[in-house]
């Protein structure tokens, strides 16, 4: 029940209250007490006994309680002790009819700021309201001031709080902005690095076929050279040029994917006899391996770039003649259904180590090998590239077998477009 400040009707046209005095008192005197201090500016509110003072102070606030005590009154003492937990309680002088020490001294153990006795002494009486007065301001302004602070204290708890969020917030982004720059500085790095190995594997290759090339021109010149002999020396000067030409092709492919400049002119192909016409070229010109080419009979025709297709096989057929075991066959397969075209590649070398199956389609990446084969390093990049312009798929897997000569399998796998499906002539650089 929330407490109100007593009003006194009775006290007439009095100046403001000095403070709102409960007393408790049932003797004769409490009349002359209550006149007295109604005359001197106080609010006063009468009560005859401890039971009806607890009431009272379940609904009205008091700043003063004075409280008549007669020798052995427990219900006096259960009120100064109910006065003594009360929140905002007010001060309290015991009024004692007995000048006894002992009564005095539980009077204040009971919580009593003074002791009191009567026949009441009016000077002193003031004396000791104003000093419980002043004693029941410095109490509630310390509840002020202290509440003030526990406010403040919140507050700054509150504000650290929010504080320490933002800094852990704070922390977590910039965390996260270190380590994307670390990242990105460990990318750059890397392209750097790549840019590197490009210019120096561009040189490499250039001058591979261009010694050859040169060589076999100055030979060709020469005037004891028989007819059959220059024959033989711009044979070999043509296929040179054709391996630069190639080396060209794909750098330009690459830079075309990386840029994701790169287009298709997409038409109704027969992929069955433009690979076994592929595979016919590499068995002329490597007499040295054997290729095997198995596929389902009659055309197998889908909507495709034909050219791109057969220099994304052209890539791995390659990729198996530099990485298969001499004297071991090439296997390339094509295969049908409604839906996709599959073109596999086989080689019978050491595989591909499993770590390595993702990185082997980045650009200018080779696996490393004993006779040092060279190479741009981006046949596998540009025949996903192409594949994946087809919106088709490239994978790879090992033979099951043994592991010292086991082999990889390379497959295409693309789907046959209808007439209203065909692809956008402009695709990206694949993921």
């Amino acid at each position: 029940m929330s407490q109100r400040r007593p009003t006194d009707d009775t006290s007439g046209g009095d100046p403001v209250s000095a403070g709102a005095v409960l007393l408790v008192d049932a003797t004769p005197s409490a009349e002359t007490l209550t006149a007295v201090l109604r005359h001197d500016g106080y609010s006063v509110r009468r009560v005859d006994s401890p039971q009806d003072a607890q009431e009272t102070l379940k609904r009205d606030r008091f700043d003063l309680a004075l409280v008549d005590m007669p020798e052995e009154s427990a219900a006096a003492r259960a009120l100064l002790a109910r006065l003594r937990n009360m929140e905002s309680a007010p001060v309290c002088i015991v009024l004692g009819r007995y000048a006894s020490l002992d009564t005095a001294l539980d009077a204040l153990r009971a919580g009593a700021y003074d002791y009191l006795l009567e026949p009441i002494d009016i000077e002193e009486l003031r004396l000791t309201l104003a000093h419980a007065l002043e004693r029941r301001r410095l109490q509630q302004e310390l509840a002020m001031r202290v509440n003030e602070l526990e406010v403040a204290h919140a507050q700054l708890s509150d504000f650290n709080r929010q504080l320490n969020q933002r800094i852990d917030e704070a922390t977590v982004d910039l965390q996260e902005k270190i380590s994307a720059l670390d990242e990105a500085n460990h990318k750059l790095e890397q392209a750097h690095q790549q840019h590197q190995d490009f210019i120096a594997m561009v040189a490499h290759e250039m001058r591979g076929p261009l010694g050859p090339i040169m060589n076999f021109a100055a030979l060709a010149k020469r005037p004891s050279a028989t007819a059959e002999k220059r024959a033989e020396y711009l044979d070999l000067v043509i296929d040179q040029a054709q391996r630069m030409s190639r080396l060209v092709d794909d750098l330009q492919t690459a830079t075309r994917l990386s840029a994701g400049r790169f287009t298709l002119k997409t038409q109704p192909t027969d992929l069955r006899s433009a690979i076994e016409n592929l595979v016919t070229q590499f068995a002329q010109s490597h007499r040295d391996r054997e290729f095997r080419f198995r596929s389902d009979e009659g055309a197998i025709t889908a909507i495709v770039d034909g050219d791109r297709i057969a220099q994304a096989v052209r890539n791995l057929i390659d990729n198996a003649i530099k990485y298969t075991v001499e004297g071991s066959a090439i296997e390339i397969e094509i295969r049908a259904s409604d839906d996709a075209v599959t073109i596999a590649v086989g080689d019978y070398g050491a595989g591909i180590p499993e770590a390595q199956m993702e990185r082997i389609f980045q650009a200018y990446t080779q696996l490393k090998r004993a006779d040092d084969a060279s190479g741009s390093g981006l046949g596998l990049y540009i025949t996903r590239g192409i594949v994946a312009a087809h919106r088709g798929t490239l994978s790879v897997r090992n033979r099951d077998g043994d592991a010292r000569v086991r082999g990889a399998i390379f497959t295409i796998t693309l789907p046959r477009h209808s007439g209203d499906d065909m692809p956008s002539t402009e695709t990206s650089e694949p993921k």
